[in-house]
């Protein structure tokens, strides 16, 4: 679990990395995977996606609600990583915090259950070795791997979700 000031990105990366493709020749998608993968000491398995909050559902919500994108539901199982905001509660659950895409408090006692969160609010289940604490509430950006889970889930603190990270 990392947590990312905003001013830390770099932009050269991307530039570098056509560069240094374009000096190495043709090359396949999978070939890049496993030399990737290589680098890093990782077998394909280990490797991890990236994916977004924004990019849970598709826009424009149609008549059916909210629907998850192809890209969410490829991912159910898998290891992802994924940066946002950390949901700051009155009242934090044991193992569990949610990490949302943009800054959101949330006034359990005079509120109750209606609240903003957003649609995309992912909850963030704790190893389980730390799963019997409450993680304090840290401003900014927070960058986390672990495994993602889709479906409806009763949560510790009352909420239903629909997705689920589960910390490394």
């Amino acid at each position: 679990m990392r947590i990312l000031p905003h001013h830390r990105f770099i932009c050269c990366i991307p530039v570098l990395s056509l560069f240094l493709a374009a000096c190495a020749g043709p090359a396949t998608q999978e070939n890049i995977n496993k030399t990737s993968a290589a680098k890093n000491g990782q077998t394909l398995a280990q490797q991890v996606s990236e994916i977004t909050l924004r990019e849970f559902y598709k826009f424009p919500v149609g008549p059916r609600g909210l629907e998850p994108t192809e890209k969410l539901l490829g991912l159910n199982n898998k290891r992802v990583r994924i940066t946002g905001y950390m949901v700051k509660e009155e009242e934090p659950s044991t193992g569990l915090f949610m990490l949302a895409p943009l800054p959101v408090s949330l006034a359990e006692k005079e509120d109750g259950p209606a609240d903003d969160l957003p649609a995309a609010t992912l909850f963030v289940h704790m190893p389980l070795a730390d799963a019997d604490k409450a993680m304090a509430f840290r401003p900014g950006v927070w960058e986390l791997t672990g495994t993602l889970k889709i479906g409806n889930k009763e949560e510790a603190n009352g909420r239903v979700s629909y997705t689920q990270l589960i910390l490394d």
